[in-house]
């Protein structure tokens, strides 16, 4: 069995037994698949059922994690179908690092929820949004800098115009004024955006 074939195994064991709180059967899965699961102590028997181990539950946890923010990525800056999203999800979940799975989840608000509105599990990384620090960037005042610490927007549209402009989190900004429209300085440009995007760019500002 290929690594992604386990990782598929996992994903869905997780889901079942404690999403869903199944009581999963050791006969309804191939038996030389149980054999290797149980040898790599990703799983247990006990009575004829099946239960995942410590390390198993950490692993199924994370990519069922992995998997959900993949689909959150497609669906929202790709604006890939139910189909291709499911497609390119599985691609991506495998190869995403755990660096690049906290700068996605930065760049999206840290989602709780996946397209198909299940709930993304915690991650030992998941990057805390201190709202204690950060603010809007419409709240801000003329003059003061600060680094865009996350976006948050359930619209795909508004997100992709607000990476389009080369904000993402990190970015170090400085606000020069706030009408008629919010303009700000990112590295040798000036740029602008309105009322209704300035409140979804999150900024924690210098102290």
């Amino acid at each position: 069995m290929e690594k992604s074939e386990i990782e598929h195994y996992l994903r869905d064991i997780w889901v079942r037994e404690y999403e869903r709180g199944e009581k999963l059967v050791v006969d309804e899965f191939n038996a030389d698949d149980i054999e290797l699961l149980a040898k790599k102590e990703y799983i247990k028997t006990d009575d004829g059922f099946v239960n995942l181990t410590e390390n198993g539950e950490y692993l199924g946890r994370s990519l069922v994690r992995k998997h959900r923010i993949a689909e959150k990525v497609v669906a929202d800056l790709f604006l890939a179908d139910m189909d291709e999203m499911e497609e390119l999800a599985d691609q991506i979940e495998h190869v995403m690092s755990a660096e690049v799975e906290e700068n996605i989840c930065r760049i999206l608000g840290n989602p709780e929820n996946c397209p198909h509105n299940n709930p993304i599990p915690k991650g030992d990384t998941t990057p805390g949004i201190s709202k204690e620090y950060s603010v809007p960037l419409v709240s801000c005042h003329s003059g003061e800098s600060g680094e865009v610490s996350h976006i948050k927007t359930e619209d795909a549209r508004k997100l992709r115009k607000i990476m389009n402009l080369g904000l993402i989190p990190g970015s170090r900004i400085c606000l020069i004024q706030k009408f008629p429209n919010y303009v700000f300085q990112l590295g040798n440009t000036q740029l602008a955006v309105d009322k209704e995007l300035a409140n979804e760019i999150f900024i924690k500002l210098d102290e």
